[in-house]
């Protein structure tokens, strides 16, 4: 029986995603090659949606630190030239204790009145509390929509973080794994992801 999502979550078909994704499983790759597919799936998922904006208006972009440092490039790349952009970076981890998301980092300066739209980067969506605590962010901060894109969830992280505010978000999602593990990890997954990204995991 397939999982019904709230109805503000797409995922995509796109063969070529699906290749990538079943190479990240694989947990004995180097970090290089970690990196290379990260860019190349987030080139992958901007492929499949539209990104615009009217003319005198800019999207901000914003990266979730910090795997989705990683997902920048890739994403980049396919925004049309006649789009302005802002890009700005949040920092949220999770607590390892009570899985609960720990805001680190945040820089977002007072919004201008041309920003109305946000994407967001950020490769997982796990148990989908660093997902709504940014679209808290983003909604205080006075966008009108916020645009979620992520390789990878659950169907409680999504159904999470989509209820946060879900006339005004959009979440777009290469696959959805079944499950968690006790310490709040996407099962069966791609691990951790930024330890797998930028080495520091050991």
């Amino acid at each position: 029986m397939a999982i019904s999502h709230p109805s503000n979550v797409h995922t995509i078909q796109d063969p070529t995603f699906t290749t990538l994704l079943d190479q990240l499983r694989d947990r004995t790759l180097t970090p290089s090659t970690v990196r290379t597919l990260v860019h190349d799936a987030a080139s992958t998922i901007a492929q499949n949606i539209t990104l615009k904006a009217p003319a005198n208006e800019t999207l901000a972009i914003i990266v979730v630190l910090r795997s989705g440092l990683a997902m920048f490039e890739g994403f980049m790349k396919n925004v049309p030239e006649d789009v302005s952009t802002a890009v700005y970076h949040m920092g949220i981890f999770r607590d390892e204790s009570s899985l609960q998301p720990v805001e680190y980092y945040n820089k977002l300066p007072v919004k201008q009145a041309h920003i109305n739209q946000a994407i967001v980067l950020d490769p997982l969506i796990a148990t989908g509390g660093t997902a709504g605590a940014v679209v808290d962010i983003l909604k205080e901060w006075g966008v009108n929509k916020v645009t979620f894109l992520s390789f990878l969830s659950t169907p409680v992280g999504l159904d999470r973080a989509a209820k946060v505010w879900p006339e005004s978000t959009e979440f777009v999602v290469g696959a959805v794994d079944p499950g968690l593990d006790d310490k709040g990890y996407i099962q069966p997954g791609v691990g951790d992801i930024g330890d797998r990204l930028f080495g520091t995991g050991f």
